[in-house]
């Protein structure tokens, strides 16, 4: 069994374990291993950041960075997201074991699979990624995702403008993961207007929105809703007044149809929103009033 082997299964099974779950994997979805033959193979495992499966002979198959554990949810996005996407060695010497690994893969120019921690418990999956740039004066790497820059796969020079646009694409990818995940923590992984626990299923809705002045990655800016309702939402269909009591735009109460939008949709009108338990997580009432007033302009 060759290391390409190895790779390129290991891709795949990651591929379709995204293509059920998602980007942003459970850790009991990323420790299972899967088969190639007769062989077992983890993808990589708890104890270390760098790993490489006992199948291996060179290089590295997956890298972890864990989302850094506070006891309690997270309010804001965390500084971890730079201009660049960086990953630090292990320990002081840049050959120790782990590191040397990382080395062989930068080198080599090999293919592996980044899980960044964006809650205690889930990873944002970006693959292939690369060794860009081995810096073992500053203990660390720079990682570019070869998916997001264009016709630039295999090779190890990267144009510098087209390195900033994929680093630029995979920061803001990360930022709404993190951001996304934050939010359904806060509301128990459960729509804020149905109770709908579908993980897979639920947006984190901005209140202010990503580019206004006001719209901080803040868990107090957002709403955990279904996909529905966060387009009913963003498409003024639905509002939420400052006591969390929700209105139902008269475009979708003059409508009859089947049980989805009688049922989905105008059974919500004049009932209260679910609030997070914790009340530091409660939506900002400066927000709610200003996005319900948008929805008001528009009905």
């Amino acid at each position: 069994m060759n290391d390409s082997l190895i790779r390129s299964a290991a891709f795949a099974e990651i591929n379709r374990r995204v293509q059920i779950c998602g980007t942003s994997l459970p850790w009991e979805e990323i420790i299972r291993t899967f088969r190639i033959g007769e062989e077992e193979v983890y993808i990589t495992n708890r104890a270390r950041g760098i790993f490489k499966p006992k199948q291996m002979q060179r290089g590295i198959l997956s890298v972890k960075s864990t989302f850094p554990r506070s006891g309690r949810p997270r309010r804001y996005v965390d500084d971890r997201l730079g201009e660049s996407l960086f990953y630090s060695l292990q320990g002081d010497d840049p050959l120790g074991h782990d590191n040397r690994r990382l080395k062989e893969a930068f080198d080599d120019q090999t293919p592996f699979i980044y899980f960044f921690g964006v809650s205690a418990a889930r990873y944002e999956v970006l693959w292939p990624a690369y060794v860009l740039r081995w810096l073992p004066n500053e203990l660390k790497i720079e990682i570019r995702v070869a998916d997001n820059i264009a016709d630039d796969s295999d090779s190890s020079v990267v144009r510098e403008d087209t390195r900033r646009y994929g680093s630029r694409h995979v920061q803001q990818r990360l930022h709404q993961a993190a951001f996304r995940e934050m939010v359904l923590d806060a509301y128990d992984g459960r729509c804020s207007l149905t109770g709908f626990p579908v993980r897979t299923l639920l947006h984190a809705a901005h209140i202010y929105p990503d580019g206004h002045r006001n719209g901080f990655a803040a868990v107090t800016n957002g709403i955990a809703l279904s996909a529905l309702h966060h387009l009913a939402y963003d498409g003024k269909l639905i509002g939420i007044d400052p006591d969390g009591r929700v209105e139902v735009s008269e475009r979708i109460l003059s409508q009859k149809d089947g049980p989805m939008l009688e049922g989905g949709l105008k059974a919500l009108h004049r009932q209260l929103m679910r609030f997070p338990r914790d009340s530091d997580f409660r939506p900002d009432r400066d927000a709610l009033a200003f996005r319900f007033e948008e929805f008001r302009a528009a009905i």
